[in-house]
């Protein structure tokens, strides 16, 4: 049976009919819920619904490429199909869906971290269960990997903001080297761990280091050679322990940093 509407909020109301649709359709084997559709306790007005719908072998494609199976088709503004095969959704009001269309055996080759089994008419529950227990696809969090990477996308980018490539420096640091910065601190600085993604740490970093998230956010808003600088001092003055000296020396060096 399709899940009850837990609370009379659009969040689930839309769950709700996501559900029953799949349970009416044949080809559909199952719906499973990710992120904040399968915890939604945490789910907010920001949140998007994030699922997977397994269908019969061959199917796929069809429920990518004509979206006239989801509630409100008509009101559908934006939709895009992904590289990957995913596709994101944009309703008239701003909902936003991100979801991916599997055969069963193709979605038990998935990662994740939350999921709830929402409609299962078979193999769902198992294929679910196979996930959960998987490894990382990229393995334990590696902070002294993480640190390292920190230094060579911040010189790279700087590199490139003073040859005048402006916006690929501005990748390299704000996006690259903030991202690892991030997944090492995430490892290093005490706090409510569990509370972070474990597929991406950087996820919820704000609400369990608050302190140093302010410090990185402060520094993204320079240019991008003064935001490199600064994103290096914090990561030298919090990873603690283990942080790549010699590197970073070589890197004030190269820069004519003091």
């Amino acid at each position: 049976m399709p899940i009850p509407v837990l609370t009379d909020s659009p969040f689930d109301r839309y769950l709700a009919e996501l559900a029953a649709i799949a349970e009416s359709r044949d080809d559909i084997i199952g719906l499973a819920g990710f992120g904040s559709t399968a915890d939604r306790a945490r789910a907010d007005e920001w949140s998007d619904h994030d699922f997977a719908v397994v269908t019969a072998a061959g199917a796929e494609d069809r429920y990518r490429h004509d979206l006239g199976w989801l509630p409100a088709s008509d009101e559908i503004a934006l939709s895009v199909v992904e590289h990957h095969g995913g596709v994101k959704v944009i309703y008239d009001d701003g909902h936003v869906l991100e979801f991916g269309i599997t055969s069963l055996a193709d979605f038990t080759n998935w990662a994740g971290n939350r999921i709830e089994v929402i409609v299962d008419k078979g193999g769902v529950a198992e294929a679910v269960a196979s996930i959960l227990r998987a490894p990382l696809p990229e393995g334990e969090p590696d902070a002294d990997r993480a640190i390292r990477l920190v230094l060579t996308q911040l010189l790279i980018g700087v590199g490139r903001y003073r040859r005048g490539e402006v916006l690929s420096a501005g990748r390299s640091i704000r996006d690259e080297a903030t991202a690892y910065l991030l997944l090492a601190l995430a490892q290093r600085l005490d706090g409510a761990r569990e509370r972070l993604d474990t597929l991406d740490p950087r996820r919820r970093f704000d609400f369990v280091h608050p302190e140093a998230a302010a410090r990185i956010e402060a520094a993204l808003r320079l240019d991008p050679e003064s935001a490199a600088r600064n994103l290096l001092g914090i990561a030298e003055s919090t990873y603690g322990a283990g942080f790549p000296t010699r590197g970073a020396e070589a890197l004030r060096r190269r820069l004519g940093w003091s």
